[in-house]
């Protein structure tokens, strides 16, 4: 499989353990990545003009013949979104003014899940690939509020289930947990921060509550408020949440055998470690009981 990849500005900054995980990934599922030449900000959602940022989309997607990936699940809505509304002829017609390179047709969009559940669906033998199932460990899946929307896209706007399809196939346990859709207030951090305080920490405790070893983000910006503020929000707050945030990818990695270093673990905020060693307790204990049935 070989696609477009489109990293958008987090994986350069603040979101630079989600770039490695993702192309330590790509190549462990044997999929070759092209950068984008010359790519642009997809906006994000500070452009509120629609010419302008349906245009900014388009500019990206024209660069490429290939389908595009994307790792941000707000670059990869922003790009959607762009392709939904460019069906207008109007629309189309006047954004095209403004491109050196015209967008004349979609193009195929997929997130870096997609990516990764279509490359293990379409192994010959998946367990070739997940060769450390993560059984014993249990998983908040968290999608945030962008990557199923618009709607008909990636899954269900109000119930998907892609993540906790994926926690699975890797030898892990999605736990329930009921605020898996709820936004994490990145972009009303700075002007009402005690109002993203409160939910942040409401996410969090609900996240711990389920019985989670770790929260799975899809999102840079969702990962940048679970992870980075949580010891923040553990002083406002007067209460220990320790829970340890990983991109999907850094997951998938776990699973696929690669090792911290090429998943960027020692990147997270909130410490990994808790996780590694569960894993190694459990098969540790697993291969003691394997040697004591061959005995």
């Amino acid at each position: 499989m070989k696609l477009a990849y489109y990293p958008g500005c987090v994986a350069r900054s603040t979101g630079r353990e989600y770039e490695i995980s993702t192309l330590a990934v790509s190549r462990a599922l044997g999929i070759e990545l092209s950068e984008i030449d010359d790519w642009n900000c997809c906006g994000a959602t500070h452009v509120s003009n629609e010419v302008v940022s349906t245009a900014l989309a388009a500019r990206n997607l024209v660069r490429t013949e290939l389908p595009v990936m994307a790792s941000c699940s707000i670059c990869y809505s922003r790009l959607r979104a762009a392709m939904i509304r460019l069906k207008d002829r109007k629309l189309r017609e006047r954004v095209n003014e403004a491109l050196e390179k015209k967008y004349e047709e979609e193009k195929e969009v997929l997130h870096v899940i997609e990516m990764i559940t279509k490359a293990l669906a379409e192994a010959e033998d998946p367990e070739d690939l997940v060769v450390r199932p993560l059984a014993g460990l249990k998983a908040a899946p968290y999608y945030g509020c962008l990557l199923t929307r618009p709607g008909g896209g990636i899954d269900s706007p109000e119930n998907p289930s892609i993540l906790e399809d994926l926690i699975r196939t890797l030898g892990a346990e999605p736990t329930d947990f009921r605020l898996k859709m709820k936004c994490c207030c990145g972009p009303i951090f700075m002007p009402e921060e005690e109002a993203a305080a409160e939910t942040l920490i409401r996410i969090l405790r609900n996240a711990r509550a389920s019985g989670a070893d770790f929260v799975v983000a899809l999102c840079p910006l969702c990962h940048l408020m679970l992870d980075a503020n949580q010891p923040l929000l553990e002083k406002k707050f007067g209460e220990e949440i320790s829970l340890p945030v990983l991109y999907v990818t850094q997951m998938a990695g776990l699973a696929l055998g690669l090792g911290p270093e090429e998943l960027g673990l020692s990147m997270n905020s909130v410490s990994t470690r808790p996780v590694l060693e569960k894993l190694e307790k459990i098969e540790g204990k697993k291969a003691e009981e394997e040697g004591a049935e061959v005995c």
